[in-house]
């Protein structure tokens, strides 16, 4: 009886501990979408660089909830509708207002469409994630379409150094017109097939290092005032979409 009573204690205990461990990856989801809410705030404020830098920290809190779910063992389908939802705010919503005050307000109705599309690709993006499983994502080891989160990256980049990477990469990025032609490139690669590697079967250890050391690359690059942030997301970009090119190209002349 005193053993039974022991195993029925311990199981509640074990259950209520789990029931707190649930309470850290909402703290970051939600943090996430707090960083989105702070960036639409700072943008209408005129603060377009710091609304940036809200959609990176954004970002980054976005990058720890689902790992550490994964790695307490306290994944839920809530949680992962509320990701998606926070996703939606700070991803989705939050950069299409600070592009749109940022430059894109000069090409007027133009602007607003063009938005409006990135916006909806945004959207449909983290629906076609929703209905993919968690342990098809890790088996197939890739994203189908460029992730939401990344998109707001590059644009939030733009924003914060388009000094920098007008005059040494992309000088169309100078005036508005550019911008919108970016964004347009964004919005067609998050509902694309291209495939993104995902880095999902890495160890959770090694991935929460993983985006410690990219908090810290992103302060090396504000310090020494280079972009070292966006040209490792373009060369990450860049090498997916000319594998997929490759990849399509070579199953062309497999039929020859």
């Amino acid at each position: 009886m005193g053993l039974t009573f022991k195993m029925l204690k311990s199981k509640i205990l074990d259950k209520k501990r789990k029931q707190k461990l649930f309470l850290i990856p909402y703290f970051f989801t939600f943090a996430s979408a707090a960083f989105g809410f702070f960036s639409v705030i700072q943008t209408l404020e005129g603060n377009f660089v710091v609304a940036a830098y809200c959609i990176m920290l954004a970002g980054i809190m976005d990058a720890f909830d689902g790992r550490l779910a994964r790695a307490l063992g306290s994944s839920s389908y809530l949680g992962m509708e509320l990701d998606s939802l926070c996703d939606a705010v700070s991803f989705c919503f939050a950069p299409a207002i600070l592009l749109y005050s940022w430059q894109l307000y000069n090409l007027g109705l133009f602007g607003v469409v063009i938005l409006t599309f990135y916006l909806c690709c945004g959207l449909l993006r983290l629906a076609k994630f929703n209905i993919t499983s968690a342990s098809k994502l890790k088996e197939i080891g890739f994203f189908v379409g460029l992730p939401t989160t990344l998109a707001a990256f590059l644009a939030a980049q733009v924003v914060i150094n388009n000094q920098w990477i007008s005059q040494n990469l992309f000088p169309f990025l100078q005036n508005p017109i550019g911008i919108a032609l970016f964004v347009l490139v964004l919005a067609f690669l998050m509902v694309s097939p291209i495939r993104f590697l995902s880095f999902k079967k890495i160890n959770p250890q090694l991935a929460i290092l993983g985006g410690f050391l990219l908090s810290i690359l992103l302060v090396v690059s504000i310090w020494q005032s280079i972009p070292l942030f966006f040209l490792g997301l373009f060369s990450y970009l860049l090498s997916c979409v000319l594998y997929f090119a490759h990849s399509l190209i070579a199953n062309k002349f497999e039929y020859f």
